[in-house]
């Protein structure tokens, strides 16, 4: 009878054990898992690579921010706004004449290279120049650029 009774407990221990009973998912529910898997760790790398680069950006800034400084600081060169490089001087005096006639410096500076360089302004900081930069540029030409001689 103790055989019996021990049996049967058995048997329903046995029967409600979920060590026995199928899964719940499907094969396409764990492919799917796996692929949602692998997209997230991929995920998870472009964001890191993206830190990564975010991180060298700002110390590429802070180092800009640096060497304008230590130039604001020295104060012995002048900023320029160019509108114009050219090597022919005749080209270079052409321009200044239309940059003149058109309220703006036009003078000719020396510039890299042998080229002549035509001013739209000159400045003693960089702050006025960059400020002086955008309506040059949506003014005159796009393309202007800062010179610091």
């Amino acid at each position: 009878m103790k055989n019996l009774v021990g049996i049967v407990l058995l048997s329903l221990i046995v029967s409600s054990c979920n060590l026995f009973q199928k899964p719940s998912m499907t094969q396409e529910q764990v492919d799917a898992m796996v692929a949602e898997n692998s997209a997230l760790k991929s995920q998870l790398t472009k964001s890191k690579d993206l830190e990564d680069q975010l991180a060298m950006a700002r110390m590429q800034l802070d180092e800009a921010m640096l060497k304008l400084s230590a130039c604001e600081e020295g104060a012995m060169s002048k900023v320029h706004i160019i509108t114009g490089a050219f090597k022919i001087s005749s080209n270079a005096d052409d321009f200044s004449a239309v940059m003149k006639s058109s309220g703006y410096d036009g003078a000719i500076i020396p510039g890299p290279y042998n080229f002549n360089l035509v001013t739209a302004s000159s400045h003693e900081s960089i702050n006025a120049a960059l400020n002086a930069l955008a309506p040059i540029r949506e003014n005159v030409i796009l393309t202007a650029w800062i010179y610091i001689e």
